[in-house]
């Protein structure tokens, strides 16, 4: 005691404890040795100020006869346990912020007040440094306080709780309030002047004044009381808190003192907690957390059911149990590789109590909490992945095994042609027409240059198109040029392109087809039309990749595949000087005659579908049948304009028909008595006699019975007339 107040002091210092269940703590300097202990103690003892010594919880360790006097007991009627007994002010969140301060700054230095064994407060002030004793961190107190009842220290007292986190109040015993800091007037919305007016009760749902009054008898018997409810804010909210209550007798006046800690965050923890739990039982995936023994700390719901343990079995496994191919001595490597790495991802396999194994993809992550290192482990069962990769695996093993079987057969797939439909449009189902077919698939692969021969009609530029998407320039332009449709003055312009002023009304700089079709194609359609002083450019460009533009002197490289058409005779045209030789030569590199629509009269009856479908949309008609008359006039015509004439003839009755059926309103140039009869060619001839021996033979060429035998030829010469006029085996077929 000094100048009548109580100082609390925290002194610093290295000490050793001495203490003993229920006995006091004795604190002793590093470098006293035993036989001065007891000049220490009595030190403690004979200061004339009041000590206490406190642990992290609050509790009253020890404290010397002025502390006790000082508050109105005597040294063995000291009985109070903790400072929360002692101090109205300190509640376990105030003492825990308190300890902190300690920690961090290592002395502190407060005024606050004291209950004495009246029930009365004592305003007192506090000084205190952090001491350590047998590795344990502890509080070492002195009290100085007097009795504060100036209005100036009244004041100070409003101002300090005013300025403090938490809430505050004073209740009076009838459930006025008496007193209400500013942290409870924001917290709940209203003004002091509000609160002042109102009981305690108002402010609680569910809360009357007979709870009060009951609850009232109650903290006077028990002095301190704590628990949760809630606070009704000005708007009507409720406000779960955690009420610290307090009894006090002042002066002779009773009051309740409430500490109430807002619990919305803490409760909003819990509901994430909660939600969190939720969704790990609820996910598809089995989780669980490991200690760093690899027992198990956690496991989701997902996770039992597809082990098939209970929890209580688990409590007593490991992973190890459950995952033998990994051994404790992996796991402990393991464990400090998650330490390093935070993440890893494996693939393992999971033994369930039924002794079922499960393929899964296995993803650890480390986790630490409260100091404590966990591997979380997220189990995904890859079951039916690894299924599916089997699976897919097999395919391609039967897909590589048929590709070398077709390789071994030479069977090349874009020669299968489907009933009705040929290459890239091309309507076929004649056996006639496959050696054409097959033609095409055979070049198409190749750089070689194609010559398309046949009659106007027949579909010439659709083999070129063929050719060139199943050829791998496919990706590249195609570009078409019909040298019969352009003037002489303008065809070398287009194929090779022109300066600026190079002629009158060359404005500007024009690129040519050639440079057009780079990396692709250029289909030279009625090439018997170009004329010759063309040819001869045309005919380097063929050899050497190069030409020049009109009015040009820059040599420009192209690499373009030529593919060329013509309805004339090209051997004829080059026996009467109009056609180049040579020229002739670089086109016929791999000649392709498309026959005329009369020789595959079996494809008449899909071409006519093809072309009414067409015209039905473009027209809007619904025509769906033919009559068979009318088919059989179709049948019956010899066509000298070939597909392009059915074309004509199909749109031109699409138009006429009113309702549902082609009607017969044909104008054919000829009637089929009096159509003038195409001669074949000799390679046709040999072509139809060749197919007529296989269809007989049944296919079979050699031997006994064979095509060979059948024409007397010899088997050798056989296949290579086959191979010359594009004749496979099979084509016979109808």
């Amino acid at each position: 005691m000094r100048n009548g107040k109580i100082v609390l002091y925290f002194c610093a210092g290295v000490t050793k404890n001495i203490f003993r269940k229920n006995q006091p703590l004795l604190f002793m300097p590093s470098d006293i040795i035993n036989n001065q202990l007891s000049v220490y103690l009595e030190a403690v003892e004979i200061m004339q100020h009041g000590v206490m010594f406190l642990d992290r919880e609050g509790n009253i360790l020890s404290v010397n006869r002025r502390f006790a006097q000082e508050l109105g007991y005597s040294k063995d009627q000291f009985e109070p346990k903790t400072i929360f007994q002692v101090n109205p002010h300190f509640n376990f969140i105030a003492w825990k912020k308190l300890w902190e301060d300690l920690e961090t700054k290592g002395k502190v230095s407060l005024d606050t007040e004291h209950i004495t064994s009246k029930g009365e407060n004592v305003p007192t002030k506090l000084r205190g440094i952090l001491v350590e004793a047998g590795g344990e961190k502890y509080c070492q107190a002195i009290v100085e306080g007097e009795l504060a009842n100036s209005q100036e220290d009244l004041y100070l007292a409003r101002f300090c709780l005013d300025n403090v986190k938490e809430m505050i109040t004073w209740v009076n015993p009838d459930g006025s309030i008496f007193y209400a800091n500013k942290a409870i007037r924001e917290t709940l919305g209203f003004s002091a002047e509000e609160l002042l007016s109102m009981k305690i009760y108002d402010l609680e749902p569910d809360y009357t004044e007979t709870d009060w009054a009951s609850h009232w008898e109650d903290l006077k018997t028990k002095k301190w009381i704590q628990r949760e409810t809630e606070r009704l804010t000005k708007s009507g909210q409720a406000i779960p808190v955690e009420l610290s209550l307090h009894y006090m007798n002042y002066n002779g006046r009773e009051y309740k003192m409430a500490f109430l800690r807002d619990l919305r965050q803490h409760h909003r923890k819990e509901e994430i907690m909660t939600l969190s739990f939720h969704a790990l039982d609820q996910a598809a995936e089995m989780i669980f957390w490991l200690e760093a023994d690899g027992s198990f700390y956690y496991h989701n719901d997902s996770f039992i059911k597809k082990t098939g343990y209970d929890e209580i079995e688990l409590s007593s496994k490991k992973v190890v149990d459950v995952i033998p191919e990994v051994g404790l001595k992996e796991f402990h490597e393991k464990w400090e590789v998650i330490r390093k790495e935070k993440l890893i991802h494996t693939e393992r396999t999971l033994v369930c109590k039924d002794g079922t194994k499960i393929p899964v993809e296995s993803t650890v992550t480390m986790v630490k909490l409260n100091s404590k290192e966990y591997a979380c482990v997220t189990l995904r069962d890859v079951t039916k992945r690894l299924r599916r990769e089997e699976e897919l695996k097999k395919l391609n093993e039967e897909k590589e095994r048929l590709n070398q079987q077709l390789q071994a057969e030479n069977i090349i797939l874009k020669e299968e042609i489907e009933v009705g439909q040929g290459f890239n449009n091309i309507i076929s189902r004649s056996a006639a027409y496959r050696p054409v077919l097959r033609q095409i698939g055979q070049v198409a692969d190749t750089e070689a240059t194609v010559l398309v021969l046949g009659e106007t009609g027949t579909g010439k530029e659709l083999i070129a198109k063929a050719i060139h998407r199943l050829s791998g320039r496919s990706e590249s332009p195609m570009v078409t040029v019909n040298c019969g449709a352009l003037p002489e003055n303008l065809i070398e312009s287009e194929l090779f392109g022109h300066e600026k002023g190079a002629f009158t009304g060359a404005f500007q700089q024009k690129t040519g087809r050639f440079e057009m079709a780079h990396h692709g194609t250029i289909f030279l359609d009625e090439i018997g039309e170009l004329p010759l002083d063309l040819q001869a450019k045309l005919l380097r460009v063929l050899q050497e990749g190069e030409f020049q533009r009109l009015g040009g002197t820059k040599t420009i490289r192209v690499d373009v595949r030529v593919i060329a058409a013509t309805n004339r005779n090209l051997e004829e045209e080059v026996e009467k000087g109009r056609f180049r030789e040579d020229l002739f030569y670089r086109l016929n590199v791999f000649p392709i005659v498309n026959i005329p629509l009369r020789d595959r009269k079996d494809d008449i009856p899909l071409l006519v579908r093809h072309f009414i479908e067409k015209y039905n949309q473009r027209m809007g008609k619904r025509i769906e049948e033919v009559p068979q008359s009318v088919m059989k006039e179709l049948m019956d015509y010899e066509y000298p304009g070939n597909i392009r004439e059915l074309e004509n003839l199909i749109e031109r009755a699409v138009i006429l028909s009113p309702g549902n059926k082609l009607a017969s309103n044909f104008q054919f140039k000829k009637t089929k008595s009096g159509a003038k009869k195409s001669f074949a060619s000799m390679d046709d001839m040999q072509r139809m006699y060749i197919l007529e021996a296989l269809r007989r033979t049944k296919g079979k060429v050699t031997g006994s019975g064979g095509a060979a035998e059948l024409l007397k030829m010899n088997d050798k010469t056989l296949y290579s007339r086959m191979s010359k006029l594009g004749v496979g085996r099979n084509d016979f077929i109808d």
